[in-house]
């Protein structure tokens, strides 16, 4: 991959958390440092509300706008993978 040339950027530090948004050429980037455990933790907690979420949809129950928007994008998300690796 061609390396991406920032054209604006910032960094900010939230706690235990260093945020970096940049400005490319052809759109965005957000990066988030923090503490790996914790991290890995916090993504643990989302996945398992996702699957919840796919579960809830699964079985007909009413899914409010926002949590259906997020099952929305998370569906594009995993299914623009890397394929093939």
């Amino acid at each position: 991959m061609s390396e991406a040339k920032v054209q604006k950027e910032a960094a900010e530090e939230f706690g235990s958390y260093e945020v970096k948004f940049e400005g490319l050429e052809d759109g965005y980037r957000v990066t988030v440092r923090g503490d790996k455990e914790k991290v890995k933790s916090q993504r643990r907690v989302g996945a398992s509300f996702i699957n919840f979420l796919r579960q809830a949809e699964k079985a007909g129950w009413p899914i409010p706008f926002p949590f259906r928007l997020l099952l929305k994008f998370w569906g594009n998300y995993n299914s623009k993978g890397v394929k093939g690796a």
